[in-house]
């Protein structure tokens, strides 16, 4: 089969080369929303910290099972401080897997960037990743719970999650109460579901508090919201200038989501975020970033001076340094399960035997 592929790259190769170049010559001008501006590094001291999060998953004939590693470290007078959390388990096959473990992910990073605000002076906190992004996008099962059943778990479970929403301990609150869950609602896994979910947005909607301390960082973005074209904005914007810069910012209101938030609505519709992309360093790569806040152009130039302070190659060490630490490779997924004592097959060994 690879031979084929071969023969066939060779035989399509001036045709998409053709494709690409056609792409590359773009019509579109990003010559008024691209500002080339040589970045200085900033001389005042800015305490600033990084987050991120991985997670990995081994599917097994009965049950997956996932592990989970988050970080949050700053850099201090005497030397690196950090807080790590992590969490192993198993979960049981259904079609929201992945949305229930990517929500999972994101309450550890965010806890640990709670209790990195707790515990040391943090003037700004750098997330891998889109904040807007999650807090935006629906529920899973959202439209398949019915009210009443939505309303009693707010009702019961909600205050239970904000009570230990700034507690030291880094963990899925909502798994202490799948018992009682399961109990009251006859093992459906729905309402669990949806409970997660409160917590997930609870956990951002506090996070939110910081404002001005958030920044979100972005390597790659699909997004076209700039120029609305079928080439994503950061393509647009590298093929315009390789050159430091930054582009015109644009703000995002939260209120004009159509549906109320199932937690603190008032409170989030009334956030506004701002949206830029940037390059640190000349010829390197573009990022794309996200701030809680409606910034000025100004606000924006001085807190790109604090982070190209802390960067190399075009990008902030700390955020770099947080993901090689907690990325689970699949060796490291396998070597977990062993311990576990996880012996049976998971359904692909015979294709390797």
């Amino acid at each position: 089969m690879l031979d084929s592929l071969y023969e066939k790259a060779l035989k399509k190769r001036d045709d998409i080369q053709q494709k690409v170049e056609e792409i590359g010559y773009s019509q579109v001008d990003a010559s008024r929303q691209w500002v080339d501006h040589p970045l200085e590094e900033n001389t005042q001291e800015v305490s600033i910290a990084a987050g991120d999060g991985s997670i990995n998953k081994r599917k097994f004939l009965p049950f997956i099972f996932y592990a989970i590693d988050a970080e949050g470290i700053i850099h201090t007078p005497h030397g690196l401080g950090r807080i790590e959390s992590s969490e192993i388990d198993i979960i049981s096959h259904h079609k929201y897997v992945d949305d229930r473990l990517r929500s999972y992910m994101g309450i550890f990073e965010i806890k640990n960037a709670l209790r990195m605000f707790a515990e040391y002076d943090v003037d700004l906190f750098l997330f891998d990743g889109s904040i807007l992004g999650n807090l935006i996008r629906p529920f899973p099962i959202e439209r398949e719970l019915k009210e009443q059943v939505k309303e009693r778990i707010r009702e019961k479970y909600l205050p239970i999650l904000e009570e230990e929403i700034r507690s030291s301990d880094v963990k899925i609150t909502s798994s202490k109460l799948e018992d009682l869950i399961a109990s009251e609602f006859k093992d459906n896994p729905e309402p669990m579901i949806y409970l997660e979910n409160l917590e997930n947005l609870l956990v951002i909607s506090t996070l939110m508090e910081q404002k001005q301390k958030i920044v979100a960082i972005s390597k790659t973005s699909t997004s076209t919201e700039y120029f609305g074209s079928k080439i994503p904005d950061m393509a647009i914007f590298d093929m315009h200038s390789k050159k430091q810069g930054y582009s015109q910012p644009r703000h995002s209101n939260v209120s004009g989501v159509k549906r109320d938030f199932p937690v603190r609505n008032d409170f989030l519709k009334s956030l506004i975020f701002t949206i830029f992309y940037a390059r640190l360093e000349d010829h390197k790569n573009i990022l794309k970033f996200e701030l809680p806040y409606y910034a000025t152009e100004e606000d924006i130039k001085e807190l790109l001076k604090s982070i190209k302070k802390i960067s190399a190659e075009g990008y902030p060490l700390l955020l770099k340094k947080a993901h090689n630490d907690v990325v689970i490779r699949k060796n490291d997924l396998m070597n977990l399960s062993k311990i576990i004592g996880f012996l049976e097959k998971s359904g692909r060994e015979m294709l390797n035997e």
